[in-house]
């Protein structure tokens, strides 16, 4: 708490000023005996006088409780600028080492416990009056917490920096695993990730979300273990463990409404093999050749995506083997096509295809007659189905 908002609360100031005189005697005791409590009850704290945190500890206790008896009698403020200062340090350099808020203020609320029960007894020992007694008491509890104030105000300004900070490492984390550096340096991105604090996976894919960077639409906040990255109109996500368990639920659930298009699951030296997937799958998904949804992910459509690596090829396969049909009307052309991707998909079985396209078997029969009289033996030889298959994916035909 700043100086200036300390105001009103300052109950030593209604002390007796030869307080602070009579309690001096018991400071070193009451010094030793917060320390002691504070590494005693507050897990955080265990062991601390014998290691490096031992004269910070004792420093920091040592100047609270001087800083007290000063203020009995007086009408100054709790902290000063420069004691103030004191102790954001404190709570910046406790947010650093890695110590709890919870073991932070638990050691303050230790040390005002300990504090009460020395100088009290010190004070009625004195021969203090009663009221005084709970002007002191009031005195403590009040200090300790225009302290705390400040000390967690330094431990949150820590936090903060380390935060934004760590958004720094991930991006750069990210960038390394798209651009492919753990192909090369493996050892590099690993100690990348252990600064990020990412648990490094087996598997990941890169996900994109085209024309969210910039756009000014808020993006839904991705899973914490997500790492996203703003490039040109995209945003870039690399997911770990996207096969894991309620993953593809987490996606959906946080899916912006421009779709997310997730590439092939890969090891991390292959992160950029997945982003490229990742970009073709949302072209198909542009062209047709896969269906629109929410998340669209590249391991359920590898067969689309394998027909669709050399389009020049494909479309002269289609053009071949698809060329009977090329003759018909628009609509009926589009019918035997549908047709046919189910009854190769449904190996042939007439009641299975109808159920599909949800016609009568009878309608089945008189399409693949026409389709046999177009086609000619095409159905017949395995290879040449198997042509028909890539040649109708080729075209969007999706099987149902």
């Amino acid at each position: 708490m700043m100086e200036g908002s300390q105001g009103s609360r300052r109950p030593w100031s209604a002390l007796d000023p030869t307080l602070g005189p009579l309690l001096t005697p018991v400071l070193p005791k009451t010094i030793e005996a917060a320390i002691d409590a504070i590494e005693a009850e507050v897990p955080g704290y265990r062991g601390s006088r014998a290691g490096p945190m031992g004269p910070v500890l004792l420093r920091g206790v040592e100047t609270a409780f001087r800083r007290l008896l000063d203020l009995l009698g007086s009408d100054e403020v709790a902290l000063d600028a420069r004691a103030a200062e004191v102790y954001r340090r404190i709570g910046a350099g406790e947010r650093a080492a890695g110590r709890t808020l919870e073991a932070l203020l638990g050691a303050y609320r230790t040390g005002a416990r300990v504090a009460w029960e020395q100088m009290s007894a010190a004070a009625t020992a004195g021969g203090i009056e009663t009221d005084d007694l709970v002007s002191l008491a009031e005195a403590i509890f009040v200090y300790i917490d225009e302290l705390s104030a400040v000390t967690v105000a330094g431990y949150v300004s820590e936090q903060a920096a380390q935060a934004g900070y760590r958004d720094v490492v991930r991006r750069r984390l990210a960038e390394a695993l798209v651009d492919g550096l753990a192909a090369t340096d493996l050892e590099a991105v690993r100690r990348l990730a252990d600064e990020a604090g990412w648990v490094f996976p087996s598997k990941l894919a890169v996900a994109v979300v085209p024309g969210a960077a910039g756009s000014g639409r808020p993006l839904p906040a991705a899973p914490a273990d997500v790492l996203v990255l703003e490039r040109g109109a995209e945003v870039i996500a690399v997911v770990p463990d996207p096969s894991g368990p309620g993953r593809r639920a987490a996606l959906v659930a946080s899916a912006p409404k421009t779709g997310v298009y997730v590439g092939t699951v890969r090891g991390p030296s292959e992160a950029a093999v997945s982003l490229a997937h990742a970009r073709r799958l949302h072209r198909l998904v542009i062209e047709g050749v896969v269906a629109a949804e929410p998340v669209v992910v590249a391991n359920d459509h590898l067969a689309e995506m394998v027909v669709a690596a050399d389009p020049a090829l494909l479309a002269e396969l289609a053009e071949r083997i698809l060329r009977p049909l090329d003759s018909l009307p628009l609509e009926r052309r589009r019918t035997l096509e549908e047709t046919l991707s189910v009854w190769l998909g449904h190996d042939g079985d007439r009641s299975a295809v109808a159920a599909a396209l949800v016609v009568h078997p009878q309608t089945v029969s008189y399409r693949m007659a026409q389709l046999r009289a177009e086609l000619g033996d095409s159905l017949a030889n395995p290879r040449d189905r198997l042509a028909l298959r890539l040649a109708l994916l080729g075209r969007g035909v999706h099987l149902k």
